[in-house]
């Protein structure tokens, strides 16, 4: 159980896992040999990426809260400050008011984390077109937070019922091998299309429906739907045998933590990209393509579910700086304290091992660029993308302007509205005859905390590579 509530954690409280994305930015670059993951049409010349090493590499976080609403600054006079040089706690410090708390969140919190990290990339030209042959490591995070669940850790017996619902987390985790091509039918229209190979390397879902929380004289009776499902690799998970933890009515043992590291695959899978652009007049082109169309199939994955009726103590220790719980009163000792609580309110217990078949988070991209008659060095573009995912969707639109003064030097800026804010970025590509360099990010790096945390809005992205021109 402990596997479910680490990594509930270190979304909900820490803002880590965006959403499947891609570097947006580059979708009307010129000189990008990256916007084809957006749209498999876009492929227009070669390239080598540099093996291994910084070839492409995006990493983006997502979500409309940021660090600050969960870890706060103490200030002199609360209880337990500079105790031990500890000036940090979490929201559950009795000098948090929790209005003030509740009023900055949202009634669905959500956060995100991508990574996309290329080994191998090449495009040349070939069969009438151009053609790609990749290797990626995909890593995709998605949490959904309900407020209420804030809300009774904060005010825990300030009323007597409370309900959770649509609360969840879900990891995906694998290695692509894609084989794309484009090809041009006519001066007006160009259309591409990429296979991808999908290799599990880890696999975890965790859901909350309808869990009701009722205070019985001092214990909450807790009732509702709990489902989770992991896979990692080979590795199987501990379980505790204890008798206070053993669901009395079947006898399934509750999920403890991760066993010894067992490396293998956790399953395979098959994914699509299919895209077009249309040249509607000489300086205005329009573009569609819906990407990561397929399945993934994990084996040997393990099953947990609630145990229908089941009781919390509450939390009747002191859980922030200072208290009783925390020990050293150190911010990763106050977290520790809440995981432990929350693996008492979410119980799950085993259900053994099966297979499952889930559909990879498809994304619609739509765009329209136009160049500027009077200056065609520069060009605008608008881009929608939609990403379906259940409760984990989100929706952008896109402005940009993209300006290449020369043959070897591009730059690009955009505004966005979405889901989860207004964000703002850009894109430097160097492209010289025989190299080519390109850094940016689709939202500017707001406020970080000193691990590199978003403090705001867990809204940051950045994307850079090197490789090749052929």
């Amino acid at each position: 159980m402990k596997l479910q509530i680490k990594a509930f954690l270190l979304a909900a409280v820490l803002t880590l896992p965006a959403a499947a994305q891609e570097f947006r930015t580059s979708y009307f670059s010129q000189t990008s040999d990256t916007r084809h993951e957006m749209n498999p049409a876009l492929l227009d010349h070669g390239y080598v990426t540099m093996p291994l090493f910084l070839g492409y590499v995006n990493v983006g976080t997502i979500g409309n809260v940021g660090l600050s609403n969960f870890i706060y600054d103490m200030e002199p006079g609360w209880q337990g400050y500079g105790v031990e040089g500890r000036t940090q706690t979490t929201f559950m410090h009795p000098n948090v008011d929790a209005n003030s708390f509740l009023s900055d969140l949202k009634e669905k919190n959500r956060f995100g984390l991508n990574l996309k990290y290329q080994l191998l990339g090449v495009a040349f030209k070939g069969l009438g077109g151009y053609n790609v042959v990749e290797l990626n490591l995909r890593s995709q995070t998605d949490a959904s937070v309900p407020k209420s669940l804030f809300e009774f850790m904060k005010t825990a017996g300030a009323k007597t019922d409370y309900t959770i619902s649509d609360l969840g987390l879900r990891s995906e985790n694998y290695v692509e091998l894609g084989l794309g091509h484009s090809h041009k039918i006519n001066d007006k229209w160009t259309v591409g299309g990429k296979m991808k190979l999908l290799f599990g390397l880890a696999y975890f879902d965790v859901s909350a429906d309808n869990v009701n929380l009722h205070l019985d004289d001092n214990y909450w009776q807790i009732d509702g739907d709990v489902q989770m499902t992991a896979a990692l690799m080979n590795t199987r998970v501990n379980y505790d045998y204890d008798p206070d933890k053993v669901d009395p009515e079947t006898g399934r043992p509750r999920f403890d933590d991760l066993g010894d590291f067992e490396g293998g695959l956790s399953g395979f899978g098959l994914g699509f990209d299919l895209g077009a652009t249309y040249q509607v007049l000489p300086d205005l082109q329009l573009s569609a393509a819906i990407t990561d169309l397929g399945f993934m199939h994990w084996k040997n994955t393990n099953r947990a579910s609630s145990a229908g009726k089941w009781t919390f103590d509450g939390f009747d220790e002191d859980v922030y700086a200072g208290g009783v719980k925390t020990g050293t009163n150190e911010l990763d000792d106050q977290l520790d304290a809440v995981r432990d609580d929350l693996e008492d309110i979410f119980a799950v217990y085993d259900d053994g091992e099966t297979s499952v078949n889930n559909a990879l988070a498809a994304t619609l991209n739509i765009g329209a660029n136009y160049t500027l008659p009077v200056y065609r060095k520069l060009n605008f573009g608008f881009l929608y993308t939609s990403r379906f995912a259940g409760k984990y969707s989100w929706h952008q639109g896109m402005l940009s302007a993209n300006i290449r003064p020369t043959k070897w030097f591009e730059a690009s800026l955009n505004g966005a509205v979405s889901s989860t804010g207004v964000t703002a970025g850009f894109l430097i590509d160097l492209h010289a005859k025989h190299f080519n360099f390109f850094v940016g990010m689709d939202q500017f790096l707001s406020k970080v905390s000193s691990e590199g945390i978003p403090v705001n809005h867990a809204n940051s992205n950045v994307s850079l590579g090197i490789s090749f021109p052929l």
